[in-house]
């Protein structure tokens, strides 16, 4: 995503969303999203998970306080609905996480929470191959490491496959409750995880990133940590 990441994306467009929302009531995009969820809304989130787990875990915890719904993505998995909301520190807008929940029909399949550990932005061919290449890419290998020793292994397929192709979606982003502005995210991306007492799961895509218009913005390659929760661990508030 050139020099810039997702949330960065957000807060460039969050004065054009607020002046949307100057323009009076229309529908909300954001109402199927389940436990209440939706842009602007206020959560506080359960730390008890990573205080148990302390120096465990790669995900680090929620900060103090409550955090802000800035904006809510969704796309269609395996004819699953999952949506992700991008939350903001209300004490400190540099602490940035992500609720992650999956929909089958009406059935709630996990609500995980994430942060992005790392964003890698690939300047030729050769740097995008390490990531990208059909047989050998680091998106969709048997295994991901991080740190040079701590492992996680891949989610889906086979373990006996050394690889299989990434999961191709495309993610709707909206930045207000109308979904007048927003963009879109075509996405390859592969989840992986490792067992700490609790499971730990990495999720590393490559995300290329476009306006209203279609046009990319940027592209890049975002690395997510992030353990499952409980529906009461997420307080709305």
């Amino acid at each position: 995503m050139g020099t810039m990441g997702i949330f960065k994306h957000i807060v460039k467009k969050q004065k054009e969303a607020l002046s949307h929302l100057l323009q009076g009531k229309r529908q909300r995009v954001d109402s199927a999203i389940p436990l209440g969820l939706k842009i602007n809304s206020i959560v506080k989130i359960d730390g008890t998970k990573f205080i148990i787990n302390e120096g465990k875990l790669k995900v680090l915890p929620p900060g103090p306080g409550t955090h802000t719904v800035v904006a809510a993505g969704k796309y269609t998995l395996a004819s699953m609905s999952n949506y992700k909301l991008y939350l903001q520190s209300t004490m400190d807008k540099e602490d940035e996480s992500i609720i992650q929940i999956v929909v089958d029909n009406t059935e709630l399949i996990s609500l995980a929470y994430y942060k992005v550990i790392d964003e890698i932005f690939p300047a030729n061919e050769d740097e995008w191959g390490v990531w990208l290449n059909e047989g050998t890419g680091l998106i969709g290998y048997r295994d991901f490491i991080i740190e040079g020793e701590l492992v996680y292994n891949r989610t889906v397929g086979s373990p006996a496959q050394d690889y299989i192709e990434p999961l191709e979606f495309t993610e709707t982003v909206a930045l207000d409750p109308y979904g007048e502005t927003g963009m879109k995210i075509d996405c390859l991306s592969m989840r992986y995880a490792r067992d700490v007492g609790i499971n730990e799961y990495i999720v590393v895509t490559m995300e290329e990133v476009k306006d209203e218009t279609g046009e990319t913005t940027g592209a890049g390659v975002t690395i997510m940590a992030g353990i499952e929760l409980s529906e009461p661990e997420i307080e709305l508030t």
